[in-house]
């Protein structure tokens, strides 16, 4: 099984590896492909780092993680970026695996809102981990599997505040991503 974890990693953040290093850990996946998104549909961000920026962080922060792995597959797609389509793609281009989606709570909560969320539940596993001050216990479908993962506080809003206030981000980012994350946001 191959995870997909979807984010605009602006920036990635040691709260995005601990989630998918837990994931592995418990082996609900052999490996996790961290899909950049240019454009959330739902997020409109205006301080939105370049795609390309984004990647780089990415792939220094997972470097040393082998089952953990950068994709750019978004980025040469109509915009804004909908999972379906996403999803539809991988499939296309890698018929013989088999993927899951890795969402935050936040996300199943406006998972209805979704463009087909219904056959997007219907046809993949979805690992849900949770967030701060979000629950959504009242929402169940057949794919749908919570995973305890560990509770993380960080946010890249939080990080990018740091920054622009000169303040030590190092211990909430991947040490191999710090630097290109501080000049990036600078």
């Amino acid at each position: 099984m191959t995870g997909l974890f979807f984010g605009s990693f602006n920036p990635i953040h040691n709260g995005h590896l601990n989630i998918a290093e837990y994931i592995l850990q418990q082996q609900y996946c052999e490996e996790i492909w961290f899909i950049i998104s240019p454009q959330n549909p739902f997020k409109q961000e205006i301080h939105l780092l370049e795609e390309n920026l984004r990647l780089k962080m990415v792939e220094a922060a997972l470097n040393a993680h082998p089952q953990l792995k950068a994709c750019n597959i978004e980025f040469n797609m109509p915009r804004p970026s909908y999972t379906i389509d996403t999803l539809q793609k991988l499939s296309n281009l890698y018929p013989d695996k088999k993927f899951a989606l890795i969402i935050g709570e936040d996300n199943l909560k406006n998972f209805h809102l979704w463009r087909e969320h219904e056959r997007i539940a219907a046809t993949y596993l979805i690992y849900v981990y949770p967030r701060p001050s979000v629950h959504t216990t009242n929402i169940y479908f057949p794919n749908l599997v919570r995973i305890k993962a560990p509770l993380s506080k960080i946010s890249s809003t939080e990080i990018r505040q740091m920054i622009r206030e000169g303040k030590d981000i190092s211990a909430l980012v991947p040490s191999a991503a710090l630097k290109l994350i501080e000049t990036y946001y600078s």
